[in-house]
């Protein structure tokens, strides 16, 4: 009876680090698609507010204006 309490603990342990590891698994996940949302969010903002500054000022002049990478 012993033995079959210390299986069943170790495999309810094992399912509930399954389950933590699959959680963690997950919320990486959405971090990374969050991290491209964002990137190509502030991408797309910046190239917003490049556009509107030239056509407020003209051309700019300052350096690095249209040299984005993505």
């Amino acid at each position: 009876m012993f033995g079959a309490m210390q299986m069943y603990q170790m495999q309810a342990m094992e399912q509930h680090i399954a389950q933590k590891e699959m959680r963690r698994e997950e919320s990486v996940s959405r971090l990374v698609r969050l991290k491209a949302f964002l990137r190509q969010d502030f991408n797309t903002l910046g190239q917003q507010i490049d556009d509107t500054l030239e056509s407020v000022c003209g051309p700019s002049s300052f350096p690095g204006s249209h040299t984005r990478t993505s």
